[in-house]
């Protein structure tokens, strides 16, 4: 049996003496489509950075591709993940071309010379997946919010990765787009076996799509695959006990059927 595309053992984080993160523990197959859901700092963002090595935790460790992650061969492990960080409204200064944008994704986008058409057709790849490639020469900073973000997106996948990590990649997208970016991780997962961690807020727009929904404050709270319904207490544990939990669609994960809710 392979080992898992990612594994976290035990991962804990402190500011100080206050907790972010408390003994997380995770691991994901190949072709797994899991979305995190949790209130604003909870700790998603954060779980997301150590994943990729840019905070390092206080205690517990990642495994990727079966390999344990450390500084010596951090570098190499992550040639196989994409990862997309959360949209922050900075407008860009530098006069690139989206497809630069995009290529930015690969390692040594630029060189060596023979490589340059296979990093241009990566680009108009990853582009055509977003439903951008007609853009591709367009100054990346003439695009809309929404457009810029889907260029991200693209960043992210265009090294074709094993595991795709994304924070928030709805985040300026209307719904359609949104619906759009979901079937394309859907199709991922199941026709390239991608595994993807996507840290969003909305469950009842993503339940559809995953595999699994982690329920993160702090800690872990509840993980729920498909068909299963999370607990009325998991939401009030996480978001406090001032909500009202609705329930939407039986088939959806979390959800109640009417009988369960009444």
């Amino acid at each position: 049996m392979s080992a898992p595309v990612i594994s976290l053992s035990d991962i804990c984080l402190n500011a100080g003496t206050v907790p972010i993160l408390e003994h997380i523990d995770l691991s994901l197959e190949t072709g797994h489509f899991m979305g995190i859901v949790g209130p604003n700092g909870a700790g998603k963002s954060t779980l997301l950075s150590i994943i990729v090595g840019l905070v390092q935790p206080d205690c517990g460790h990642v495994d990727l591709f079966g390999k344990r992650l450390h500084r010596l061969n951090r570098h190499r492990l992550l040639k196989r993940v994409g990862f997309l960080t959360q949209l922050h409204d900075h407008s860009p200064r530098l006069p690139l071309r989206v497809r630069d944008v995009v290529a930015m994704g690969l390692e040594q986008p630029f060189s060596p010379l023979w490589k340059a058409a296979q990093a241009e057709g990566a680009a108009i790849h990853a582009l055509k997946n977003v439903e951008m490639e007609e853009l591709a020469d367009c100054d990346f900073r003439d695009l809309s919010g929404g457009q810029r973000q889907r260029v991200r997106i693209a960043r992210a996948l265009v090294n074709r990765p094993a595991l795709l990590l994304l924070d928030e990649p709805s985040a300026a997208l209307d719904s359609k787009r949104q619906n759009q970016l979901f079937r394309l991780l859907r199709r991922l997962c199941d026709e390239e076996g991608t595994a993807v961690i996507m840290v969003e807020h909305d469950i009842a727009a993503i339940t559809s799509y995953v595999d699994s929904v982690a329920c993160l404050n702090r800690r872990i709270h509840h993980h729920a695959m498909k068909g299963e319904q999370i607990p009325e207490d998991v939401w009030h544990d996480m978001y406090g006990e001032h909500i009202h939990v609705i329930a939407h669609d039986a088939a959806c994960i979390g959800c109640a059927s009417e009988k369960d809710a009444a």
